[in-house]
């Protein structure tokens, strides 16, 4: 990495606090539903999340940086967002829409522009779900040039939804069913037809290429005994031409671990510990590759939650970036003000280029930086 890297923090939002599942004290609560995109066709990207609204309802939040600051968007949905979330254009308009679950059974179509009469307008494409989905993707796996979105609800299902320009309800194609854990991401790791699926119990290979036929293939170790709540990043983040696996564990309390893993000939691909246990992170539910230099090589973006994995007071969490020149791996802090952060996405808030993070919590620990507030950061990328 460049030792010209360089952040500033901005507060993007904070609301009102409550940490309890469903209490009665008002406010919002479990912060899901990320997606990230330019939803207004501004040439800024826009960063979406939603949840809970306590003591009932849901809510969506839209931010939109401009020249004057911070502006907030409010979808009002009539539904809970879950955790998973997209973008994508759906409908073939040019504008990029929101795809979402719930807490339940049901996926949805959200219109994200701020700009349009439909924003905060919401379809259910899909009832049946087991529960919403954890993680959501859109990627185009089968090679036709349009978009399918992939889906795998915690402990359950992976499915692939084909044709979702359509409108009626989107039929899924089952990959795999009885997946523990969560932590999902799309690459072509055959070399092969289409793409195929990468998951913390092994990458799935489009066999056909068309999304029809799948392979499961071994990949983490299990001598590594890793949990199976994770993140899932895919990218060459070694420079050494071949794709790169890198995987965090989530929802750990202590010990955390991150590591990449380089494929071999046969069994479970090697791996190396970029945080080992004896580091003690908590909770890396942030997972994100990025050239954050400009150097032509990527970068990993990891951040420790709140949501009492830290308390804020004998441990605080921190957002890091992690890269290597080939040969050494090095750490470097990029937030350190009792801050952490859930999903947090890499996106170009301000149309200059250069990738920004813009990150929020699940739930803020009584002790934070915040003043114990729930909270929406962006660190916005100043490197010259």
């Amino acid at each position: 990495m460049r030792e010209a890297l360089q952040f500033e923090h901005e507060t993007v939002d904070t609301t009102i606090f409550n940490i309890s599942w469903g209490g009665e004290s008002p406010g919002y609560d479990a912060w899901g539903g990320v997606a990230a995109a330019d939803f207004d066709g501004d040439g800024r990207d826009e960063f979406a999340t939603g949840g809970r609204l306590s003591p009932d309802g849901g809510y969506y939040h839209l931010y939109d940086r401009t020249a004057d600051g911070w502006d907030r968007y409010e979808l009002e949905p009539d539904f809970r967002p879950g955790v998973g979330a997209t973008a994508t254009d759906v409908d073939g308009d040019g504008c990029p829409e929101i795809v979402c679950g719930e807490w339940g059974s049901r996926l949805f179509v959200v219109d994200a522009d701020p700009t349009a009469e439909s924003f905060g307008t919401a379809r259910v494409v899909y009832d049946g779900f087991e529960n919403g989905p954890h993680d959501l993707l859109a990627a185009d796996v089968d090679g036709d040039g349009e978009m399918e979105i992939v889906a795998r609800v915690k402990d359950h299902s992976l499915v692939v939804f084909d044709d979702i320009g359509s409108d009626g309800e989107w039929v899924p194609t089952v990959v795999a069913s009885g997946l523990d854990g969560d932590g999902t991401a799309v690459a072509d790791i055959s070399d092969g037809p289409g793409l195929d699926i990468v998951t913390n119990q092994g990458w799935f290979q489009n066999v056909d290429g068309e999304g029809t036929d799948w392979q499961q293939h071994p990949l983490v170790d299990p001598a590594l005994d890793w949990d199976h709540e994770t993140r899932i990043a895919v990218g060459d983040v070694d420079d050494d031409g071949d794709l790169e696996v890198v995987i965090s564990e989530s929802e750990l309390d202590a010990n955390a671990r991150l590591a990449v893993l380089s494929r071999t000939d046969t069994g479970p691909w090697e791996h190396r510990l970029l945080f080992d246990a004896e580091d003690d992170r908590r909770a890396l539910h942030t997972l994100e590759l990025a050239d954050l230099d400009g150097d032509g090589r990527l970068e990993v973006v990891t951040a420790e939650m709140e949501n009492d994995k830290t308390d804020g007071e004998s441990v605080t969490p921190r957002w890091w970036c992690l890269g290597t020149d080939g040969e050494t791996w090095e750490r470097r802090v990029l937030l350190d003000e009792n801050l952490g952060s859930h999903c947090a996405r890499v996106l170009d808030v301000d149309g200059d280029g250069r990738p920004d993070i813009v990150g929020k919590v699940w739930r803020a620990n009584d002790r934070n930086g915040a003043d114990g507030l729930n909270h929406v950061d962006c660190l916005r990328n100043v490197t010259e």
